[in-house]
């Protein structure tokens, strides 16, 4: 398993902004480790407002955020979840599926949908992803969004 840290002074800031963080439920303390490096990174580059919000699972997400992207006052979206491959074809049918119609939301709505669903064959890779350092995920995740907010707003 190889790792790179994301360097941090590179990641642009932005000016205001509301950011949701949709965390699922399996897997919580991971999840939440990342969505704390998220809203660190997130507050720390200039978004005024980062709200949080829970839902059952993975599949649960798409839902959350169309719900909550047609409200029209984020300027992003960050999802955040693990999923862990068991012995059937579970994992692939929600990964792919929650991919899929997050992917088509971002599009639809013309809003960043940052995907950071951590699929993993052993807990252990997810562990390494989630872990309260310069490799969690949550920090990628608040810089993609940071991007991509930037991006909208210089295209508009």
């Amino acid at each position: 398993m190889s790792l790179t840290a994301l360097d941090e002074s590179a990641i642009p800031s932005v000016e205001g902004g509301v950011v949701a963080i949709l965390k699922s439920k399996w897997h919580d303390e991971l999840v939440n480790n990342m969505a704390i490096a998220c809203t660190r990174v997130l507050i720390e580059r200039g978004i005024e407002s980062v709200e949080e919000h829970e839902v059952p699972g993975t599949l649960e997400l798409p839902l959350a955020v169309q719900v909550l992207a047609d409200k029209q006052v984020h300027d992003a979206f960050v999802c955040l979840s693990v999923v862990e491959k068991g012995s059937t074809a579970h994992f692939e049918m929600i990964v792919h599926a929650t991919t899929d119609a997050l992917q088509r939301i971002s599009v639809d709505q013309r809003v960043p949908v940052i995907n950071e669903i951590v699929a993993v064959y052993d807990i252990g890779d997810a562990i390494a992803r989630a872990s309260n350092d310069e490799f969690n995920k949550g920090i990628e995740a608040a810089a993609a969004a940071l991007e991509m907010i930037d991006f909208v707003r210089s295209n508009r």
